[in-house]
């Protein structure tokens, strides 16, 4: 059974406080907790109406492998940055990094009644960028308290780090894509075709007839990032962060002291 209206109102209220006191939420009622997806979206809507700046044009989307349905969260406005990014470290409870890849679209996929095709979303794709999701929590329990929940605090996301990429993006080949993790300067971590579903482009259709079906479409400049390549990484405040995939394109942050 879904939450009651007060509930998800209550449940948006904590993640909505918790943002702007940057005090986490360390204890949640059980009869606030998400049941079904459609609780933790609901909470995400009014999380981002309440705390986002402009319009979100920014999506994560994921899922851990091709026969699991796919999660998606907004990201908010003033949490899209264009690399070189700086991430002050006090603004984070936690400093998780991930290498990504990112799609940016070049054409409107307005509302409709029939789902769109993967070769039509191919098509209003513009490019695909190298990105760095930036990861903490407003969740003091967040190890263990329920993929719902975390789905609710729009998946755990902090922040989007949009690099350098390339318009041929179906000339490339996923699972020869080397994703490259540096912190300092120093190789942390590499994954070679290590995306969970092998080509990130496969969670592009259900991502935009997501979209459709909450009512807003896709429109010209949205960006979705699809998901790590080299798992999470957790850095110290002062660490430069690179994203890169060799010949394809990079990004930068940093998280000053």
């Amino acid at each position: 059974m879904s939450l009651i209206e007060s509930h998800i109102a209550s449940a948006s209220a904590l993640l909505v406080e918790a943002h702007r006191s940057r005090r986490r939420v360390e204890r949640l009622p059980a009869e606030l907790a998400p049941s079904c997806v459609e609780d933790a979206y609901a909470i995400q809507d009014r999380v981002v109406a309440a705390l986002s700046r402009s319009e979100v044009t920014a999506w994560k989307v994921g899922a851990p492998d091709a026969h699991t349905t796919p999660i998606a969260a907004p990201i908010l406005a003033q949490d899209v940055m264009a690399s070189p990014a700086i991430v002050p470290a006090d603004r984070l409870h936690m400093r998780g990094v991930e290498v990504e890849l990112c799609y940016r679209f070049q054409a409107d996929l307005p509302l409709r009644a029939s789902p769109y095709t993967a070769e039509e979303v191919a098509e209003a794709i513009g490019d695909v960028l190298v990105a760095i999701e930036v990861v903490d929590t407003r969740l003091q329990e967040w190890e263990t308290c329920g993929e719902l929940w975390k789905l609710a605090d729009n998946q755990i996301n902090a922040g989007l780090v949009l690099g350098t990429g390339t318009r041929a993006w179906r000339d490339l080949a996923p699972t020869r894509l080397a994703g490259q993790l540096f912190v300092n300067g120093g190789l942390q971590a590499e994954g070679v075709g290590s995306h969970a579903l092998g080509d990130p482009f496969q969670l592009m259709p259900w991502w935009v007839n997501h979209l459709v079906a909450r009512g807003r479409g896709v429109r010209r400049g949205d960006v979705v990032t699809t998901g790590t390549w080299t798992g999470m990484a957790f850095v110290e405040p002062g660490s430069e962060v690179v994203a890169r995939f060799p010949g394809l394109g990079e990004a930068r942050v940093t998280f000053p002291l």
